[in-house]
């Protein structure tokens, strides 16, 4: 998966009447830990006066950061902080304050500036990340995180999502206004119909999708799928890839039934897991959001991420079963050895990957569809445990937290649709940050 290498601005906030020597050293100190921490740093001059504003905020829009830093080492003059906030109203932003500039001698004090000035940004309507400690390696770490985080936010506005046919029959939760989307995120839409995809992957080299096919039937402890069909089903990922890179699309959606499932007798399911495990983030069912939070979460987690809807609930195990066809990327597994590819589970056709997945902490979210001038995130965290042997499709036994009872609750309650991605890891603290880089309400289970 990508390594994001973030530029940061880094703006030194102190108030014009001081000139303290130790204000440098802390500034210095700051860069030189976002440095050694895989960020860009642009560090401009400090502001004497708001008619600075103008000239840093140019300096950092020619530096396209990623991210503006407010280093607060005392208090300041507010109409600086707001003017380079209103300057650069579409970059995210992230208040670190020291946590003293000198005990003894109480002001000028740089934790003013962070509550002063992030109040008034805050009734301006902008959201921020905001943080306290010296740059040391602990803070300085967090501190590139974020700026990880804030470069995903902006990468996200210059995104080009595909989606390959309309929605599924009688799925209205997965449709979206791709005039909505792009105004609450910046990202925009690119439609294709199945056709396109069919003939690019009639189009694909014959010899690489037997070769990928042999690749894919060895690693799996089981193939029910006979070499020329499996190899038919490559040609499809072929396919997907050729139109991938020609539309430069960061991740796409597809109508994967009923015409491919049951007309051609193709899945794209098998498409779907090569493509994620590979570094593509996609989703199935036309569901372009599950499609955006899966690329959020990939970027973010860096691993794939996967879009599964609740099957099952399991009350003797306090879970829920995750589940959808087949799918996933391979290495979300319990193994490679209980991985098969099969025909679809109630039709027999096409291609599928069918397995476990492995146990282990999850996230669990999804970005709705927008309301508004706002789009909220639901997040939550989950544990995968073991399932029970002979269950079908990819399936993931989760038990979400804190019980699949309130996991429910807030599903229904705040209108949450039927497709949830998830990824490996607790990525929770990164998406709420993302969430207020990107405008976005977030909704935790209580």
């Amino acid at each position: 998966m990508q390594n994001i290498r973030p530029v940061v601005g880094l703006v030194t906030c102190v108030h014009p009447i001081y000139n303290l020597p130790s204000v440098t050293g802390h500034r210095d100190a700051a860069v030189k830990g976002l440095e050694a921490a895989g960020c860009r740093v642009a560090s401009p001059e400090i502001a004497r006066d708001s008619r600075d504003v103008r000239a840093i905020a140019a300096m950092l829009r020619r530096e396209e950061v990623d991210v503006m830093i407010l280093f607060f080492c005392t208090w300041v003059a507010e109409e600086i902080t707001l003017g380079l906030t209103r300057e650069l109203d579409d970059v995210p932003l992230l208040l670190w304050a020291l946590p003293y500039l000198d005990k003894t001698i109480p002001m000028p004090s740089p934790m003013t500036g962070l509550t002063a000035t992030g109040c008034n940004i805050r009734k301006s309507g902008r959201s921020f990340v905001h943080m306290a400690g010296f740059a040391t390696d602990d803070t300085v770490a967090k501190a590139a995180e974020a700026a990880r985080v804030a470069a995903v936010a902006r990468g996200l506005r210059s995104a080009r999502f595909g989606i390959i046919g309309h929605p599924c029959p009688g799925m209205i939760d997965t449709g979206c206004d791709d005039a909505a989307l792009q105004k609450c995120l910046g990202a925009s839409v690119v439609h294709r119909d199945l056709d396109n995809f069919l003939r690019a992957a009639d189009g694909s080299d014959a010899g690489e999708a037997r070769e990928m096919a042999a690749a894919l039937a060895e690693k799996v402890g089981r193939c029910d799928i006979d070499e020329e069909k499996l190899a038919d089903h490559c040609r499809l990922t072929l396919g997907m890839k050729s139109m991938v890179e020609a539309d430069r699309l960061d991740g796409f959606t597809i109508r994967c039934w009923p015409e491919l499932r049951d007309h051609h007798k193709r899945t794209v399911c098998l498409t779907l897991a090569q493509m994620a495990e590979a570094g593509v983030p996609n989703a199935c069912e036309s569901d372009v959001t599950a499609l955006v939070t899966s690329w959020v979460m990939t970027r973010i987690a860096r691993a794939p991420s996967y879009s599964l809807e609740i099957t099952a609930y399991l009350e003797q195990q306090g879970a829920l079963q995750f589940a959808h066809c087949g799918s996933a990327p391979i290495s979300m597994a319990a193994s490679d050895a209980e991985a098969a590819v099969r025909g679809h589970m109630r039709t027999g056709a096409g291609a599928l990957l069918e397995f476990p997945f492995k146990p282990g902490a999850i996230t669990i979210a999804k970005l709705l569809r927008p309301s508004g001038d706002r789009m909220r995130m639901f997040l939550a965290r989950g544990e995968v445990i073991p399932t029970e042997p002979g269950v079908r499709g990819s399936v993931a036994t989760v038990r979400p937290a804190p019980s699949p009872d309130a996991f429910l609750d807030a599903m229904l309650r705040e209108a949450v649709e039927h497709h949830l991605v998830i990824c490996y890891g607790d990525w929770t603290r990164e998406l709420e940050q993302f969430a207020l880089f990107a405008g976005v309400d977030v909704i935790r289970v209580s």
